[in-house]
């Protein structure tokens, strides 16, 4: 008999959450983050994630998007851990904006994150989230539920402020970079904690990697850029083993 849905994602979460944890006390995710650039389902052997069972072909299609939008995500993460590895390179502190949010630097791929406001047919943005919560509103029931609650826990934490004002919320996330440039102006050294801080509370995996790639963006101060890269890589990583979970869960067993 198939355990209960709601059950198996706390499960998840909780350990999500953990790991999300000590990112936000500035312990680095460990390297065990899958670095998988397309997230698909698992093996159904013994201590495999209990799976739904798919139905139709909506079903797919909700798969499909999950797959679409881990690879952007890993595209964002891969280009985190570039600049952690090497602040100097610009273009690679500058893409994982464009990846997240689309864009200049971003390629022509859309973004991840909606980034103008939304207009009454719900058509401005044509980021990967917007069609992704559309997509699971049309398929309904259990599938779609699950795709939900997986967009807003662990990815945006306020889907609400994503849906209603996303230039307000990017704004915020821009204040934090702004603040963090400001210390290091005034002649202070790479203040990590006070970064961290300011980060954690924030909500949601997706934004608080957004607010981190900002900082990367912008800072010129290479020790923050690294340390933000490394972070924010580490977030991204935390959304990819989510979108894993849910596609096993969504393609039923093999």
């Amino acid at each position: 008999m198939r355990r209960d849905l709601s059950s198996r994602w706390a499960r998840m979460l909780a350990a999500l959450v953990g790991t999300a944890i000590l990112a936000g006390c500035g312990v680095p995710i460990p390297p065990e983050v899958p670095d998988t650039t397309t997230p698909r389902g698992g093996s159904s052997g013994e201590g495999a994630v209990d799976r739904l069972v798919p139905i139709d072909v909506r079903t797919e299609e909700l798969v499909d998007a999950l797959v679409l939008l881990g690879a952007r995500i890993a595209e964002a993460r891969d280009l985190m851990r570039t600049s952690a590895d090497d602040p100097d390179d610009l273009d690679a502190r500058a893409a994982t904006v464009g990846v997240l949010l689309g864009g200049p630097g971003g390629g022509d791929a859309p973004g991840v994150l909606p980034a103008v406001e939304p207009d009454r047919g719900g058509t401005a943005s044509d980021d990967l989230l917007t069609a992704l919560i559309t997509l699971a509103g049309d398929v309904g029931g259990e599938r779609g539920r699950l795709v939900t609650e997986l967009v807003r826990d662990p990815m945006l934490g306020d889907l609400g402020a994503w849906q209603r004002d996303p230039v307000g919320v990017i704004a915020v996330l821009r204040s934090v970079a702004d603040d963090a440039e400001r210390r290091v102006q005034g002649g202070a050294l790479a203040d990590t904690g006070t970064l961290d801080a300011a980060v954690l509370e924030l909500t949601g995996e997706l934004t608080r990697a957004l607010g981190y790639a900002l900082v990367v963006a912008s800072s010129t101060d290479p020790a923050l850029v690294a340390h933000a890269a490394e972070q924010g890589a580490g977030r991204l990583g935390v959304v990819l083993i989510a979108l894993e979970i849910a596609i096993e869960q969504l393609e039923g067993p093999a």
